[in-house]
Parts: structure tokens; C-alpha cells; sequence
């Protein structure tokens, strides 16, 4: 099959190596001899695409991130507003088996990125990707009257955006701790927060679970 298939697709392929590599034991078993060993393929092979380690887990990195990023952008074809709204921010949170290993890839890229300056520019292009992202729903939002008028949107775009970090982190790192379920309601309790007063849906109290 490896015979058969085009130069992109055999990067995905390998990206889709590292990322397995990585789930089972951690960015230091992505080497290039274990990412090739993982895709079938020789490790020249791997380096005709990537000329050292650091390039692959770049790529990987960058790869993963695009992944996201188009469910995020098909997500965002819903007709419905509120629907796309909730849409698009599910796609932000690892909340299906592989969203999850996805998720857990990154985190561990963006802790490797706290001390290798190459991959440092990806975390912080995809941070500002996400805030952007949130910003312009946010604002579209408040456009049409869905968030209260005096709400600055580049305050609530923090807020959001730390209120996904901690539910990825918490879903990532500490899974019996937060169901799917509460972490959807926690996000739908915060855009319901975000709502003019008048507007607000009446939302059945629930007792929160420790």
C-alpha cells in the first residue's frame, strides 16, 4: 500500500505514527526509527520527508491541529446558530475516544513546547487560533443579540477560552473525575450566563457532583 500512495498522504500517515507513538509512550518514544517501524515503513524513507526528529514532531504537531481544525470548520456549515455554536466548541474538547487521544497528543507537544523553542510558535499559533475563533463567535453572537450588550468581548473570550483548557485538562488528565455530559452542560451554562438577562432559558438545577 505504501507503494501506492502520495507524498501527503504518506505524511499524514506518519503524523498519524507519531501520534500513537506518543499516546503509548509519551514524545520521546517519536523517534524516527520508532515512527517508521510504527507506519511500516524504512527509516530513510522517513527521512526523505523529514530531514531530523524535530521537523517530525513539528509536522505531527502542525498535522494534529489542522485535524481539529477542520471538524471545527465542518461544524461550522450548521445552519442553526446555537446548534453551530455548540458545535464548533465541542470540536474544542475532547469529549469522543478519539478526540481524546488527539487531545492527549497535543498536551503532550505543548508541554514539550515550554522548552524546545521550535515547536514553541506552533502552541502559541494555535492558542491565538482558538482565541481569534472564539472571538469572532463571540462577537457574531452579541451581534444578534444572543449576549448581553455591556459584555466585552475580549474579556469573554478569555473566559471561554480558560473554561475549554480546564475542561480538556480535566477530561485528558483526570477522566473519572468530569463526564462528557458535565462537560457539555458547563459550557451550555456558560453561554446561557453570556445571554441578556431577559433572554436567559430556565435551566433545571442539578446538584453538583464532587
Amino acid at each position: 500500500m505504501v507503494n501506492t500512495i502520495d507524498g501527503a498522504q504518506r505524511r499524514h500517515l506518519l503524523a498519524e505514527a507519531v501520534w500513537r507513538l506518543i499516546l503509548r509512550g509519551g514524545l520521546a518514544a517519536a523517534t524516527v526509527r520508532g515512527v517508521a517501524d510504527e507506519a511500516g515503513l524504512s527509516a530513510g524513507s522517513v527521512r526523505h520527508f523529514f530531514t531530523s526528529q524535530a521537523d517530525l514532531h513539528i509536522f505531527a504537531m502542525t498535522e494534529l491541529i489542522d485535524t481539529v481544525s477542520a471538524r471545527v470548520a465542518t461544524a461550522a456549515e450548521e445552519p442553526d446558530l446555537e446548534r453551530r455554536v455548540r458545535a464548533m466548541l465541542e470540536e474544542l474538547l475532547p469529549l469522543t475516544d478519539r478526540s481524546r487521544s488527539e487531545f492527549s497528543a497535543y498536551l503532550e507537544f505543548v508541554i514539550r513546547s515550554r522548552t524546545d523553542e521550535r515547536l514553541r510558535p506552533v502552541t502559541e499559533r494555535s492558542v491565538l487560533a482558538v482565541r481569534e475563533l472564539l472571538s469572532t463567535v463571540l462577537d457574531g453572537m452579541q451581534q444578534l443579540g444572543l449576549i448581553a450588550p455591556e459584555l466585552a468581548i475580549t474579556a469573554e473570550t478569555v473566559r471561554l477560552q480558560g473554561l475549554l483548557d480546564g475542561l480538556t485538562l480535566r477530561l485528558v488528565i483526570a477522566p473519572d473525575t468530569l463526564t462528557v455530559a458535565q462537560a457539555r452542560r458547563s459550557v451550555d451554562d456558560h453561554l446561557q450566563a453570556l445571554r441578556p438577562a431577559q433572554s436567559r432559558k430556565q435551566q433545571p438545577t442539578t446538584k453538583a457532583s464532587s
